[in-house]
């Protein structure tokens, strides 16, 4: 049971590693290629991986009352995928991945929204910690002290991926009663594919003998590791160790992103990214707690 437990909490930190590391690929790729190429090309590889994978596993079995919800979810998938590339390429990756952090809270007003699921007063408390550490993490920019200010198209961006990921997300959850994660994840990528993969501006001939082999290398990577290998060490740790354990874990996220991008990329880090990072951290982690039974 304890070799047990280890290995799931080796599973999550090894895949805040990998997830943590991506924003910077993500803006290195989407800086190289442009944004919509190094989508495109990075779903190029997730396709001649994810076909071979629901061939092997037999998740290419949908029932057909399921492909309207399947849309949904591709829908949601698509405009994740395309607002977090759009926004990493605008916004510094440590930067971005704290902005990205309030995922849950969109999702719980999402949820709230479309499905009427109550909210708690702990949810909204947490939203208003997180605006006032937002406040404070663009001080500078809000001031107009700021001597690069942060591309304000490219926080919308990054703050409209989750809200597609809560699409995602609403449309997936009966799915998951019926087919895997891997078949859910597979297909929503795969029916997004087409869109994404005519977005490229440039010939696919031309892309594939002009992008480097590092690039090629960090697409790889975002395909493989961060999109699959990351999804499958996550369920494992999540089917071995208690729910608040795992969600501890995510804090190491954005911790990760703006240590990787000043050692990779030589991105900044500011007291104002620090001190509005931990206040913004700290409103999705009170939007995330369970109230103890004394204060139900």
């Amino acid at each position: 049971m304890t070799t047990q437990r280890s290995q799931a909490v080796a599973a999550l930190l090894a895949t805040m590693l990998i997830w943590g590391t991506s924003a910077v690929f993500m803006r290195t790729t989407a800086l190289t290629l442009t944004p919509e190429n190094a989508l495109a090309l990075r779903y190029v590889l997730l396709v001649l991986i994810l076909v071979p994978g629901l061939l092997l596993t037999g998740g290419w079995r949908i029932s057909r009352q399921h492909w309207p919800r399947l849309a949904l979810t591709a829908a949601g998938m698509f405009g994740s995928s395309w607002f977090t590339i759009q926004g990493f390429a605008r916004v510094a990756a440590g930067l971005g991945t704290v902005i990205s952090m309030v995922e849950p809270i969109i999702i719980a007003l999402l949820f709230w929204a479309v499905l009427r699921e109550p909210l708690s007063p702990r949810i909204w408390l947490g939203l208003m910690v997180s605006l006032t550490g937002a406040a404070v993490l663009f001080w500078p920019d809000i001031t107009a002290s700021a001597a690069n200010p942060v591309d304000a198209l490219g926080i919308l961006f990054l703050l409209a991926a989750p809200t597609c990921w809560a699409i995602y997300t609403i449309g997936a959850k009966p799915l998951l009663a019926h087919y895997s994660g891997f078949t859910v994840t597979a297909w929503s990528m795969l029916l997004a594919a087409p869109l994404i993969l005519l977005m490229a501006s440039r010939p696919y001939a031309e892309l594939v003998s002009t992008t480097s082999a590092r690039t090629w290398a960090e697409l790889f990577y975002l395909a493989a590791f961060n999109s699959l290998l990351g999804a499958v060490l996550w369920n494992f740790g999540t089917r071995h160790l208690p729910g608040a354990v795992v969600g501890s874990f995510l804090y190491l996220l954005p911790v990760i992103a703006v240590a990787a991008g000043y050692l990779i990329l030589a991105e900044p880090v500011t007291g104002w990214l620090v001190a509005g990072g931990v206040i913004m951290l700290a409103g999705v982690a009170i939007a995330q707690s369970t109230p103890r039974r004394s204060d139900a």
